[in-house]
C-alpha cells in the first residue's frame, strides 16, 4: 500500500479554496439612470371617411349623382383618385314601411380618402359640405418618419441620460465607465378620431373668425406626440 502524499493534498485543498470568491467582491459598482426625450410632429398622412347616404337627399339626389360631385371636388384639388380614394363599405338593402307593400330602396357607400396636408383637408370638407356631404370624420393620422424619430429621441434620451450620470459621479469624485445594461420603451400619443359635422363647425370657425379679424376659419390637426424612456445602467469607476 502506497504511502499518502500529505503535501499533495494539502495544496489541491489550498488551490480549491483559492478559487472561491464570495460574490459579493464580483459585484461591479454601477450608477443607475432614467431619462427620456419627447417630439410634436406635425402628421403627414391624414385619413378621413366620406359616407354618403341616398336617404339623407329624400329622393333629390342619387348615390351615383353625389359620388360624381365628391369626385370632381377631388380633382378640382388635385388629388390623385387612384392613389388616395378608396371605397371601404357599400351596402342596399330594400326596407318596407308599416302596412305598405311598396319597397323603400336605401343606399350608402363609405369612402376612405387619404391626403397630407390639413390645410386641402379643410377644403374638401368645406366643398363638400356646399354640396351636403356632411358625414365626414377624421379616423387616423399618422408620420410616415416615425422609425427616424424614434431613433433620434433615443439617441437624445441616452445621451441625457450619460450627461447626467457623469455630473452626479462626479460630485462624489467618480467617473463613469461603459453602459452595463441598457432597456428602453417608446409611446405616442395621437390625435382622437373626431367626427366632422361640417355646417356647425364652419358656422363656429366663422363666428371665431369675425371675432378676431386678423384670423382665418381653420380646421387644425393636432400634432403627434412621441415619447422615448431610457432605463441605463454606468459603471463606476
Amino acid at each position: 500500500m502506497k504511502a499518502l502524499n500529505l503535501k499533495a493534498i494539502v495544496a489541491t485543498i489550498a488551490l480549491t479554496t483559492a478559487t472561491i470568491v464570495p460574490a459579493q467582491s464580483l459585484q461591479t459598482p454601477y450608477i443607475n439612470m432614467q431619462s427620456s426625450a419627447e417630439q410634436q410632429v406635425t402628421p403627414d398622412e391624414i385619413y378621413i371617411s366620406i359616407t354618403i347616404k341616398e336617404s339623407d337627399y329624400k329622393g333629390k339626389a342619387t348615390l351615383q349623382e353625389k359620388q360624381q360631385a365628391m369626385l370632381s371636388i377631388l380633382k378640382t384639388n388635385k388629388i390623385n383618385i387612384d392613389e388616395c380614394l378608396s371605397l371601404n363599405f357599400m351596402g342596399s338593402n330594400v326596407s318596407y314601411k308599416t302596412f305598405s307593400r311598396k319597397p323603400t330602396p336605401q343606399s350608402q357607400a363609405t369612402y376612405i380618402l387619404k391626403l397630407n396636408d390639413a390645410a386641402i383637408m379643410q377644403n374638401v370638407i368645406y366643398s363638400l359640405e356646399e354640396e351636403q356631404i356632411s358625414n365626414i370624420q377624421l379616423i387616423e393620422t399618422k408620420y410616415t418618419k416615425e422609425d427616424s424619430i424614434r431613433k433620434e429621441l433615443g439617441i437624445q434620451a441616452m445621451k441625457k441620460a450619460q450627461e447626467e450620470a457623469a455630473s452626479l459621479a462626479g460630485a462624489v469624485g467618480q467617473e463613469i465607465g461603459k453602459a452595463i445594461t441598457i432597456s428602453s420603451w417608446f409611446s405616442q400619443n395621437s390625435p382622437q378620431p373626431r367626427l366632422y359635422k361640417a355646417r356647425n363647425d364652419l358656422i363656429t370657425l366663422e363666428e371665431s373668425a369675425q371675432q378676431q379679424p386678423n384670423s382665418a376659419a381653420q380646421i387644425s390637426i393636432a400634432k403627434i406626440t412621441y415619447n422615448v424612456n431610457v432605463d441605463v445602467k454606468f459603471e463606476l469607476k
